[in-house]
């Protein structure tokens, strides 16, 4: 995209504004933990003519290798440009001086620079990326810490005609889970379903496993054990995805020992983990020249950080992206909204930059 016929800026540096939000939510968790509550840190440019761009860091405990103060922290010492950065190559090359052990902060700075260049260009934020996008659809989860919240999740699910929906497993027992798995499947019929084990599945078990899943129809299983252990198998009833384990140091080994793995069908691609939006366009390409589905996840962050995970989605298209509600969005929404989000389908939005709204 061309700097060219762009406004002229004002000639005092942009400086960022930080905001720290934290809330309780309600008690939500996976097969290893729990969460009640969530902190994030919102990034605010404004370049002085009326442009403005969002970021937001929202580090997850107990995934992110960072604490909200942390990202804080970096984002508050960062080297911001003295003027707005209107190509994606020089925004990338300047948020790359952010540590890479920081990829939340990395996530936010980019968006809030990439948002604010969009603005200024006077398109939605996926349009930085392709010149034409389509409707996406939503693998909505089902959130719940008991089986009758969870089968109340799903129910609503099917009152909203979702597409796609995801269930996090290895929580309880094997037979309540499969008996648990099995009402899923008849509230929901025979829409896509996906399942997260979170690393739960005892290798010497997993073989076993993926049999009885097999059984309720899965479209995938994320991240069910350590890779080399689906790597051993001779074969998989369904797709394996991976998705937590692409973070962190070992993160670029296991991305390839993936994407040459014939029993991994898909990368989930969370911004907040791998450090933003351009680490996950780079990865998405990868997928596809290996064959593999790129699905774009959050990590119950705000809205801000959930809309620029959209606009990436909507930029890549292909399949349900994990980019439903949860129950944090709300809380850390604090006045803004994406209505162009809404419970099953992600619509292109074509309001310059993030293209959020107040809620009022």
């Amino acid at each position: 995209m061309s700097a060219c016929d762009t406004p002229r800026f004002g000639e005092t540096r942009m400086r960022p504004e930080l905001q720290t939000l934290h809330t309780s939510i309600e008690e939500t968790g996976n097969a290893k933990r729990r969460w009640h509550s969530r902190s994030s840190v919102r990034v605010i440019l404004d370049d002085g003519d009326g442009h403005v761009g969002l970021g937001e860091a929202a580090p997850l405990p107990g995934m992110s290798q960072e604490s909200a103060s942390e990202a804080r922290a970096a984002l508050a010492g960062f080297d911001w440009p003295d003027a707005p950065l209107l190509e994606l190559a020089e925004i990338a090359e300047r948020v790359a001086l952010i540590d890479a052990s920081l990829p939340s902060a990395r996530f936010a700075a980019e968006s809030a620079l990439a948002s604010l260049a969009a603005s200024i260009h006077e398109v939605p934020l996926w349009a930085m990326w392709s010149e034409t996008s389509e409707e996406i659809a939503i693998a909505n989860a089902l959130w719940g810490t008991d089986e009758g919240a969870i089968l109340r999740s799903a129910r609503e699910a099917a009152a909203y005609e979702a597409v796609a929906a995801k269930i996090k497993i290895g929580w309880q027992p094997p037979a309540r889970e499969n008996a648990l798995l099995r009402d899923i499947r008849a509230v929901l019929g025979p829409i896509e379903l996906r399942l997260d084990a979170n690393g739960s599945i005892l290798p010497e078990e997993l073989a076993q496993r993926l049999e009885q899943l097999a059984a309720h129809e899965p479209d995938l299983l994320e991240e069910p054990c350590a890779l080399e252990h689906v790597e051993a198998l001779s074969e998989v009833p369904f797709p394996i995805a991976v998705d937590e384990t692409l973070s962190g140091p070992e993160g670029e080994a296991i991305l390839e020992r993936a994407l040459a793995c014939p029993h991994v069908g898909a990368v989930v691609l969370k911004p907040t983990l791998l450090g933003g939006l351009e680490r996950c366009r780079v990865i998405a390409r990868r997928a596809a020249d290996a064959g593999k589905l790129a699905i774009v996840s959050h990590t119950m962050e705000g809205v801000i950080a959930r809309a620029a995970a959209a606009h990436l989605a909507l930029a890549l298209g292909g399949p349900a992206h994990g980019l439903g509600d949860h129950p944090a969005l709300a809380p850390l929404s604090d006045g803004l909204a994406s209505p162009w989000i809404d419970l099953a389908w992600i619509e292109p939005p074509t309001s310059p930059g993030m293209s959020l709204e107040l809620a009022w």
